[in-house]
C-alpha cells in the first residue's frame, strides 16, 4: 500500500520536473540536477556537479535555442559541443538509440554553463552508458568521463505532503509499542 502512495508522488505525464544523476565508474565525476521538459526538449534546469574538476554549478544554456535534433545539433557558445537539449521520457523512444530504454538523451546531450562560462555536456553512448565532458578554464575535454545516468521524475510536493501525512500514523504506532514494552 505504501509503495502504491508512493507511486502517486511521480507525474504520469512527459511534460514536467525531472532529476537527473551522473556517476562515473570510480565516483571521481559525480552531479545532480534538475530539468523541466516541455515537448521533448529540456528548457530549464541546472547541474551540481559534486565532485571531480568540473566542481559547481551550472545552468542549462538555452539561449542558443532548443530546436535541435540528433542529426541536427547546436553548438555550443565555446565551441567545445554539440548539444540539443532533447530529452525522450518513457513511452517516447529515442530515435537515435531505439534499442537502449536507458538513453534518455541523445548524443547530442544536454548543455549547462557557470556563471564564469565554463561549460559541461551530458549525452547518451547509446550502450547503456553516459559521456560527461567539460570544458572548463578553457581546458576543452576535461573532465572526460563515462558512467550511468539516471532521469526521474520531481515528486509534486503536494504528494510529498500526502505521503508524510500517511507515515505520521505508522510512526505514532510505532512509539506506542515502543512504550508499552518498556519496563
Amino acid at each position: 500500500m505504501i509503495l502504491g502512495l508512493l507511486a502517486l508522488g511521480f507525474k504520469a505525464q512527459a511534460d514536467g520536473l525531472y532529476d537527473i544523476t551522473f556517476t562515473d565508474a570510480g565516483g571521481i565525476n559525480v552531479g545532480v540536477g534538475q530539468v523541466d521538459v516541455v515537448g521533448g526538449y529540456a528548457v530549464n534546469g541546472y547541474f551540481n556537479v559534486t565532485a571531480g574538476i568540473a566542481l559547481g554549478n551550472y545552468s542549462l544554456y538555452t539561449a542558443g535555442g532548443t530546436g535541435g535534433t540528433w542529426n541536427s545539433t547546436l553548438t555550443s557558445p565555446l565551441g567545445a559541443f554539440f548539444y540539443d537539449n532533447a530529452v525522450y521520457i518513457p513511452p517516447t523512444i529515442n530515435p537515435q538509440y531505439p534499442a537502449d530504454p536507458t538513453a534518455y538523451i541523445d548524443n547530442g546531450g544536454l548543455l549547462f554553463t557557470d556563471i564564469v562560462g565554463n561549460e559541461i555536456n551530458l549525452w547518451a553512448n547509446g550502450n547503456g552508458t553516459f559521456s560527461f565532458y567539460g570544458d572548463i578554464n578553457n581546458i576543452k575535454y576535461d573532465p572526460q568521463a563515462v558512467g550511468a545516468s539516471t532521469i526521474t521524475p520531481t515528486p509534486e510536493p503536494s504528494s510529498l505532503a500526502l505521503i508524510a501525512l500517511m507515515l505520521v500514523p505508522a510512526g505514532v504506532c510505532f512509539r506506542h509499542n515502543r512504550k508499552v514494552q518498556l519496563p
